[in-house]
C-alpha cells in the first residue's frame, strides 16, 4: 500500500468552494443579469411609448378644433401602426426578459435577437434625428445611448454560456 498526500490547493481561494455570492440568477451571470435587467426596463419604457402614439394617433382629429381637415383619418393611421409596433417590440423585450430570468428554453436568444432589433432600429432613428432639419441633438444623443444598450445587451445574451 503507498499512502498519497492529498493534494492541496495553491491558494486560498482554490480551497474555498465556488459558492454563487451575487444577487444575479446563478444561470446567468453578472453581466448576462445586467443585460437583461436593461432589457426588461427599456421594454417597458418603449411599451409605454407604443401607448403613447396609439393614443396620439386615434386622437389626432381632436387637434384641429371644429374644423378638421378632410384627411385627418388617414392622418392617424401612420402613428397609430408605428404606435403598435413598438408596442409590441416592448411588450416581447419586457416578456422576454422575465423568461430568461426565469430560465425559460430558448428564451436568452430569442431577447437576444429582439434586443438586436431594437438596437437597429434606434441606431436608424439616430440617423434620421440627426439627418432631418432641424436636427435634434438630444433626441439623437438618447437614441445613441440606447442604441448602445440595447446592442451591448444582444451581444451578452447571444454570446454562447460559459
Amino acid at each position: 500500500m503507498t499512502s498519497r498526500r492529498p493534494i492541496r490547493a495553491a491558494s486560498a481561494a482554490g480551497a474555498r468552494g465556488r459558492g454563487h455570492h451575487s444577487l444575479a440568477p446563478q444561470h446567468l451571470g453578472e453581466a448576462a443579469a445586467a443585460a437583461t435587467l436593461a432589457v426588461v426596463v427599456g421594454g417597458v419604457a418603449l411599451a409605454i411609448t407604443g401607448i403613447g402614439m396609439i393614443a396620439m394617433g386615434l386622437t389626432i382629429g381632436s387637434r384641429y378644433g371644429s374644423s378638421p381637415p378632410p384627411d385627418v383619418g388617414s392622418m392617424a393611421v401612420v402613428p397609430a401602426l408605428a404606435g403598435l409596433l413598438v408596442l409590441v417590440l416592448g411588450a416581447g423585450l419586457t416578456a422576454g426578459g422575465i423568461a430568461v430570468f426565469s430560465d425559460v428554453a430558448r428564451a436568452r436568444r430569442v431577447t437576444g435577437v429582439l434586443a438586436g432589433v431594437a438596437a437597429a432600429l434606434s441606431a436608424a432613428g439616430t440617423v434620421l434625428a440627426m439627418a432631418r432639419p432641424p436636427s435634434d441633438a438630444v433626441v439623437a444623443v438618447a437614441l445613441t445611448v440606447t442604441t448602445l444598450v440595447f446592442g451591448v445587451a444582444a451581444i451578452l445574451l447571444l454570446r454562447p454560456r460559459r
